[in-house]
């Protein structure tokens, strides 16, 4: 995101003077391998991304179908059991 507002205050003279800086130091023979290998670059980045995101998305959906499994039952009459010790009945007339 910060590298599209950078490109918005970026001038025709200052687009041009980066393509001939890059001209100058690479050459115009290995642009092509350069470009493609940025591409590819960026392809297994957000391939990458893609899987971290589903994954994070399948262990969501895990933890849910857990919560919602009867064998639960058990931990929460613990945490209600728990809940009656922590804080027990008031004594009658006081």
């Amino acid at each position: 995101m910060n590298v599209v507002l950078f490109l918005n205050d970026i001038g025709t003279s200052e687009v041009v003077f980066i393509l001939a800086a890059v001209l100058m130091l690479f050459g115009s023979k290995s642009i092509p391998s350069l470009a493609k290998n940025l591409g590819r670059g960026m392809r297994e980045i957000k391939t990458a991304s893609d899987d971290i995101k589903r994954d994070i998305q399948k262990s969501a959906m895990d933890m849910k179908r857990d919560m919602n499994m009867p064998n639960l039952n058990v931990l929460k009459d613990s945490n209600k059991l728990m809940d009656k010790i922590n804080h027990p009945v008031k004594e009658i007339g006081k």
